[in-house]
């Protein structure tokens, strides 16, 4: 299943919600993406899709500096997983498709 488009994710966590603007394309050189959260855009790292699973991670460098690890499957046009903050694991994440 393809994850590429731009997707729209609230990840729930101690600090309270934060939503991401996830922009996600594939290409002969696999899954590739980028990850804006407050005015801020960075690179996906190491993105992948591993048996219906998208796989991904980007450094936070706010409120603290800290690796969010995340694993979201699709249905149909929302995405929904879990997340890691470093080795936090964070209560939610889900999220829907922009276009």
């Amino acid at each position: 299943m393809s994850f590429d488009g731009t997707w729209d994710l609230t990840v729930q966590s101690p600090m309270g919600a934060k939503t991401f603007r996830l922009v996600v394309t594939t290409g002969e050189g696999g899954v590739q993406g980028t990850v804006a959260v407050g005015g801020e855009t960075s690179p996906m790292v190491e993105p992948r899709v591993e048996d219906g699973h998208f796989r991904w991670s980007v450094r936070m460098p706010r409120p603290m500096n800290v690796m969010l690890d995340v694993d979201l499957t699709r249905d149909g046009d929302t995405l929904a997983g879990t997340a890691k903050a470093g080795h936090m694991p964070l209560p939610g994440v889900s999220g829907g498709k922009v276009s």
